[in-house]
């Protein structure tokens, strides 16, 4: 049976209860195990598909239980309950090299931000941007996404560009949203993907 435990994470007036899990990945006959926080088993197993796209594994294994909690793994649990804010700056403590958060899993560095854009399914070889200037911030909100140098979507709210996708909006109409020229929204809306912050950071620290 999964662990249970009640949460500060609410929705409405309700506290929600969380279930723990324990997920093995394997890349290049090496494994590791990450904890995960999930509001149920559906929940749990999105999370692990999404982990395990963003740190390219070969094969994963969930099962109930808890894991000692990592840097990685609560950036992953921040991201699975969205808990970024738009305001504030949220800054990696972990591994840094050459002023670039970073992360040592599978016996090998990674950059933090591309593993964000790994689990948000967002291409990685494009353009990342980070807007807030601060160089440990790795908050979704404040990045920039952009497919290439010169793209012209240049601004723009990551939630609501998938929203716009998810909802049926013409092309016209996110457009117009955006500022742009709708050739641009047809040029680019298949696969750019986008999130802006506000311009008045505050920080905080993971």
């Amino acid at each position: 049976m999964p662990n249970y435990s009640l949460n500060k994470l609410q929705s409405g007036s309700q506290t929600m209860s969380i279930e723990y899990y324990k997920l093995k990945l394997v890349k290049n006959n090496k494994e590791i195990e990450l904890g995960v926080s999930a509001l149920d088993a559906a929940h749990a197993q999105g999370q692990a598909l999404d982990i395990s796209r963003s740190l390219s594994a070969e094969k994963f294994e969930l099962g109930y239980g808890k894991a000692k909690q990592t840097r990685l793994s609560k950036l992953y649990e921040r991201l699975a309950f969205n808990d970024f804010d738009h305001r504030d700056c949220f800054e990696w403590t972990g591994s840094v090299t050459n002023k670039v958060p970073s992360t040592y899993v599978f016996g090998k560095r990674y950059y933090v931000r591309p593993l964000i854009l790994g689990y948000l399914d967002i291409e990685r070889d494009g353009v990342v941007k980070n807007q807030c200037k601060n160089h440990m911030c790795i908050n979704p909100y404040h990045n920039q996404y952009l497919k290439s140098r010169n793209s012209k979507l240049g601004s723009g709210d990551l939630q609501m560009l998938l929203a716009f996708r998810g909802q049926g909006v013409s092309a016209s109409q996110i457009a117009k949203a955006l500022n742009v020229h709708r050739s641009t929204i047809y040029r680019n809306l298949k696969h750019e993907r986008i999130s802006d912050g506000s311009q008045d950071y505050r920080r905080s620290k993971h």
